[in-house]
C-alpha cells in the first residue's frame, strides 16, 4: 500500500529532476550575439534594405529586420526560429510569449541557398522579420533564437535585437568631457528623456538609460539620472561616469578580390584550399597622433570583386593578421575586435606571440569583404579590458552613439523600449 507521502516524495524527485534538466539546459543559451557549432559563420543581423544598421525596429513600422548566416557543414538542414522577450540587462523578462509574439511561436528557416563557383562551399540562409506568421506586439529588447530539428536546445545561433517605439523623445549631444585628465582621450554623451507626456511613477526606479558605441554592449554605460522633473529627465553630468574611451579610428581589411593584392594585402597563396591572404604588417598606435581614416565603425560588409552576389559566390579566406610586438605582455591575451568577433573576446580571434619575428599574429576564416578591426587586450586581474595600449584613445575620433530609453511600468513585469535615439560624435 503506497502512503500519501510516498507520491508526494515522487512529484518532488520528478520536479527537482526537471528543474535541475532545465537549468542545466539553460546554461547552455546565452542571452547575447553567440555562435554555437564552428561551421556558422559570416552572421549578420540588420534592418533590411540598410546594410550594416543597428539590429533595431520601431513597433508597427512596417521596418523588418534581415538575417544572414552560412553554414560550411554544407548539408541541408531543418533550422526553426523563436523570440525571447528581455529586459534591459538582457534577462528574460518572463512574460507569456504569447504576449509578446503574435502568431506562430516558431517557424522553419525556409529561405537557403546553396554557395557556386567557390572552394569553400556553404550553405546560405536567410530570414526575414516580422513576418506574415510572427509580428511583436510590445517593445524591449529580444533575443532571436536558431536553432535544428525543432529543438529549441539544440542551438545554431542567438542573436540580440530591439524593438522601438518613440513615446518619449530621447535628446543626446557628444562632448568633450569636462574633467581635464579626460578631454584629450575620451568622449561624453549628455542625454535628456522628455517624459511630459507619459505618466511615469518613480522615474528614478522604474526607467533606465543606457549608452553604446558603436553598435557594441560590451562597453555599454547605464547611465542614473542627474535630476528629475515633471517633464524631464537629466543626464548631463560632469564626473565621466557618462564617459567613453573614444579609442581611434578602425583598421581595415580589403580582401574583395582574392587575385589581386588590395593595399592592405601583402601576398595570396591561391594553391592552398581555403585561399590563403596574408596582410601588411599593423603598425603599433599607442602614442601616435590621431589621423582620420575611413572606416565603418567596426562593421563589415560581404563584397566580391569577381562575382555578382556575394552572399552565394563569395568565398572563405584564411586571413592572417600581423602586429608587431617588441615583447608580448605577460598574463594577458590580445585579440581582435569588431562586429565580426560580435564584439567579444574569442579564442578564434586570439592572437599568437611568435618570438622569432616579435609579432601576434591570428589566422582567421573570413568571407571576402572589408572588414573594420581594433586590437585590445583581454582582462586584467581586475577584469578590465584594454584597447589602448595597442590603438591610443582620442577624442577626435568618429564614433556612433546609440541611446535607449527603457521603462518599467508599475502595472507591468518587463522593461519597455520607448525611447531611441542614434548620433555621431563628429555631428556635434
Amino acid at each position: 500500500m503506497i502512503s500519501i507521502s510516498q507520491p508526494l516524495k515522487i512529484i518532488f524527485v520528478l520536479s527537482t529532476l526537471w528543474t535541475t534538466y532545465n537549468s542545466l539546459s539553460a546554461a547552455d543559451l546565452r542571452y547575447s550575439d553567440w555562435v554555437y557549432r564552428e561551421s556558422i559563420k559570416t552572421v549578420i543581423l540588420s534592418m533590411r534594405g540598410t546594410e550594416g544598421t543597428p539590429a533595431a525596429i520601431e513597433l508597427g513600422s512596417g521596418e523588418q529586420l534581415h538575417l544572414q548566416f552560412d553554414d560550411l557543414d554544407a548539408s541541408q538542414k531543418q533550422l526553426y526560429y523563436s523570440f525571447e522577450h528581455c529586459n534591459a540587462n538582457w534577462q528574460p523578462s518572463g512574460i507569456m510569449p504569447t504576449r509578446a509574439v503574435q502568431g506562430l511561436q516558431q517557424d522553419l528557416v525556409q529561405d537557403f541557398r546553396y554557395s557556386f563557383n567557390t572552394f569553400v562551399q556553404y550553405i546560405h540562409y536567410d530570414l526575414v522579420f516580422p513576418n506574415d506568421n510572427m509580428k511583436f506586439l510590445i517593445s524591449g529588447n529580444y533575443l532571436l533564437k536558431v536553432y535544428e530539428d525543432n529543438d529549441p536546445e539544440n542551438l545554431v545561433l542567438t542573436r540580440r535585437f530591439m524593438v522601438y517605439s518613440k513615446k518619449v523623445p530621447v535628446g543626446a549631444t557628444v562632448l568633450r568631457p569636462a574633467l581635464m585628465e579626460l578631454r584629450d582621450t575620451h568622449q561624453e554623451i549628455d542625454a535628456m528623456a522628455d517624459i511630459s507626456k507619459m505618466n511615469i511613477v518613480n522615474a528614478a526606479a522604474s526607467t533606465q538609460l543606457i549608452i553604446l558605441q558603436n553598435q557594441r554592449w560590451d562597453n555599454a554605460i547605464n547611465v542614473k539620472p542627474f535630476s528629475i522633473n515633471q517633464t524631464q529627465i537629466n543626464y548631463n553630468y560632469d564626473d565621466g561616469s557618462n564617459c567613453f574611451e573614444g579609442l581611434n579610428e578602425f583598421r581595415w581589411a580589403d580582401i574583395r578580390s582574392l587575385r589581386m593584392n588590395s593595399d592592405r594585402v601583402r601576398r595570396i597563396n591561391r594553391d592552398t584550399t581555403p585561399i590563403e591572404v596574408v596582410l601588411l604588417n599593423d603598425p603599433l598606435r599607442t602614442f601616435s597622433e590621431y589621423q582620420l581614416l575611413p572606416e565603418a565603425n567596426g562593421r563589415f560588409f560581404i563584397r566580391n570583386t569577381e562575382g555578382n552576389e556575394p552572399e552565394l559566390d563569395a568565398d572563405y579566406a584564411r586571413v592572417e593578421f600581423r602586429l608587431p610586438f617588441d615583447n608580448p605582455i605577460k598574463d594577458r591575451d590580445l585579440y581582435l575586435t569588431g562586429a565580426f568577433s560580435d564584439w567579444q573576446l574569442k579564442d578564434e580571434f586570439k592572437l599568437r606571440y611568435k618570438y622569432a619575428s616579435k609579432m601576434y599574429t591570428a589566422s582567421i576564416l573570413l568571407k571576402q569583404g572589408i572588414y573594420n578591426y581594433l586590437y585590445i587586450f583581454g582582462p586584467d586581474k581586475n577584469g578590465k579590458t584594454d584597447a589602448k595600449l595597442c590603438e591610443g584613445s582620442h577624442f577626435n575620433t568618429e564614433n556612433d552613439y546609440t541611446v535607449l530609453f527603457y521603462h518599467k511600468a508599475y502595472t507591468n513585469e518587463f522593461d519597455e523600449l520607448i525611447g531611441y535615439t542614434r548620433l555621431n560624435s563628429v555631428q556635434r
